[in-house]
């Protein structure tokens, strides 16, 4: 159907950057070339910033039983 998939760097209307898996094919309808590779240097010569890691924190209560099914204090 399309060839190998690569990931290419894309920019939405809006500014946010993604990446995309897409076919050479693919990548010429979006305007996209190699030099908007992932592994290619910008053309600019700017590096992609990072993103900051989102990760969420860690619950409080994991060792803790649910509420309403019993142990101490449950109200049995």
């Amino acid at each position: 159907m399309g060839g190998p998939l690569k990931k290419y760097r894309f920019t939405t209307g809006t500014g946010h950057e993604t990446i995309l898996k897409l076919s050479t094919a693919d990548a010429e309808l979006r305007g996209l070339s190699d030099d908007d590779l992932v592994g290619a240097e910008p053309a600019d010569g700017q590096k992609a910033a990072v993103a900051p890691n989102k990760a969420r924190a860690t619950s409080s209560n994991k060792a803790r039983s649910p509420r309403g099914k019993g142990g101490e204090g449950g109200g049995d």
